[in-house]
């Protein structure tokens, strides 16, 4: 009788490891998929100057893995040509009189950049994950202390496909 239970158990547990590894990836669009999760803000003072160093933290999904762009990408076509080696759009929004509008910057000035490969090892799939993307905010004619600002994100991936659009919550600056 032990043992007839002891089989039991044993069938019963492999017939759960059998289903478990048969499940299927996920399927998720090849466009970009993003999510806001949260900005991380640390604070300090650089030369008697306020600073926050500004992580924008996005939760990513792609179907066939082709988010980020290596030092490779980008010395050949497209991403050698135009502004195809950015793969990562950020645009600032700040709160005036009670409403939002966006942050003008000087001409030439972004605060758009490039994030490398998420896949490395090259590998073909879908991929999901955190993106964290760094930010430095100083002091300056634009931005003031207890400013309220908000981004709004979206990427672009190795076949140029762009992603939703996704915006922060409010963050206070310089405080």
């Amino acid at each position: 009788m032990k043992s007839l239970r002891l089989y039991q158990l044993m069938l019963f547990s492999g017939i759960l490891l059998a289903l478990n590894a048969c499940q299927h990836p996920p399927d998720y669009d090849e466009r970009p998929n993003l999510e806001f999760k949260n900005v991380e803000k640390y604070s300090s003072l650089e030369n008697g100057v306020k600073k926050d160093s500004l992580i924008l933290v996005t939760r990513f999904e792609d179907g066939d893995g082709d988010l980020g762009l290596s030092n490779e990408d980008i010395s050949s076509p497209p991403f050698n040509q135009g502004n195809n080696n950015i793969n990562y759009f950020v645009d600032i929004l700040i709160k005036k009189n009670g409403v939002f509008e966006s942050l003008q910057l000087p001409s030439g000035f972004t605060f758009n950049g490039r994030f490398f490969r998420l896949a490395p090892d090259g590998r073909i799939g879908p991929i999901e994950g955190d993106l964290r993307y760094s930010i430095v905010v100083r002091e300056n004619p634009l931005i003031t202390s207890n400013d309220i600002l908000k981004f709004r994100v979206r990427v672009r991936d190795r076949a140029l496909r762009e992603s939703n659009t996704v915006m922060s919550e409010e963050v206070k600056v310089l405080e």
